[in-house]
């Protein structure tokens, strides 16, 4: 199989595919050669090699494609179509960790036609997007009817030197996109940052502020989740959330240029710059082993509020993934974050690869059947992604 990205949540499903008895060969690919030869090193494993490609030339990719069974896009977002398109072309599977918004119903689209090549094509399967689909597809069969589905998502890096755990490039993308809200039928659009509420989580993490945030559940909740679903939307928590409230109100994340010294400046441009980079898995173990970097964990909660019968229910799945600290137990090098996408992402490859996700076709992951989802549920507490219902009040 082909990943195509070798960054943080790449590196971790090669790490954990090359382990798989179930997988042959994986191939990590990226546009920067040293990149994939890291991720190479990473996992540890014969049954991984590395090469350089550049998923934008559509002739390279169409090569190396009929070299695999089966591709990730672990890259960019806006690569998801092209290799939608490329990965029908050639008769092999497709999956993908994140959306391109914009795109998301043109690779849906695409599904019917995977389907009469008994083609499978999973879209957004992480940890949010992608455990949360399917726990909210859980919440939903549970109840008879469905009113309003809330995310809510928090994360916490205790650290004692300036790091982070993705590129800042990528986290401004995620941050200034105006939050999606499924509202009576109808995707809607609300300003970043706003409808601040206080939120309860699981310790340890309490009570603790979210505010709107783009992510895709809400888009393809309304789409896939019935039962007369009305309203879906996702808050998120965390120190870099307030951060990038901060700077969006100083207008730091401007992308027209400002004077400043006598120095025409970008200050989107400029905050980038002086932001620290996403910590690589070489420097995970130095950066905690150094005490530069204490923990960090993170909490996804997906609550469905309907009907049970004659009765109001409100059922509230938290997942709990690993801390930073634990996750180097078995896989050094990862973040709690590229643990838990990464992870996440890599049991569905493997379950594919032994025939366990059906039906064919292009869809997310709440739409997967009933023993895939069974078996992807089960499989994550095997490794170390708790997650529970508790009925909330």
């Amino acid at each position: 199989m082909l990943i195509v990205g070798s960054g943080a949540q790449g590196a971790v499903m090669a790490y954990y595919l090359g382990r798989s008895d179930a997988i042959d060969e994986v191939v990590c690919a990226d546009v920067s050669l040293s990149r994939a030869q890291a991720a190479k090193r990473a996992a540890r494993s014969k049954k991984v090699r590395a090469v350089a490609l550049d998923a934008g030339r559509s002739t390279a990719l169409a090569r190396a494609l009929r070299e695999t069974d089966m591709v990730v896009n672990s890259a960019l977002p806006r690569f998801n179509l092209p290799l939608t398109r490329a990965a029908l072309a050639a008769g092999v599977h497709y999956q993908d960790l994140a959306a391109d918004y914009a795109r998301i119903r043109a690779q849906l689209a695409l599904s019917k036609a995977y389907a009469r090549k008994g083609q499978i094509g999973l879209l957004q399967c992480g940890g949010s997007p992608g455990v949360t689909n399917v726990l909210a597809r859980e919440g939903v069969e549970a109840l008879d009817t469905v009113d309003a589905i809330r995310l809510r998502l928090i994360s916490k890096l205790e650290a004692r030197t300036p790091v982070a755990l993705w590129s800042a490039a990528v986290a401004l993308e995620d941050m200034e996109e105006p939050p999606a809200v499924f509202r009576d039928g109808k995707v809607v659009r609300v300003a970043p940052f706003s409808e601040e509420e206080v939120f309860d989580f699981p310790e340890p993490f309490g009570p603790q502020p979210v505010l709107q945030h783009m992510h895709e559940e809400p888009i393809t909740f309304g789409m896939f989740l019935g039962k007369g679903l009305r309203y879906v939307d996702l808050k998120m928590g965390g120190h870099h959330v307030y951060q990038m409230k901060a700077a969006m109100s100083l207008g730091l994340l401007g992308r027209k240029p400002v004077e400043a010294g006598g120095t025409s400046v970008v200050p989107r441009d400029l905050l980038v710059a002086l932001s620290p980079p996403a910590m690589t898995p070489a420097e995970v173990p130095r950066l905690l082993a150094r005490g530069d970097v204490i923990d960090a964990t993170g909490c996804h909660v997906v609550q469905i509020e309907g009907t049970k019968g004659a009765t109001r229910r409100m059922l509230r799945y938290i997942a709990l993934g690993p801390s930073l600290r634990e996750v180097q137990s078995w896989i050094p090098g990862a973040t709690n974050m590229s643990y838990k996408v990464g992870v996440s992402a890599a049991i569905l490859v493997e379950m594919l690869a032994r025939g366990q996700v059906s039906p064919a076709g292009v869809y997310p992951p709440e739409l997967l059947d009933d023993d895939t989802r069974a078996i992807f549920l089960e499989r994550l507490r095997s490794n170390h992604i708790t997650w529970e219902l508790r009925e909330a009040t």
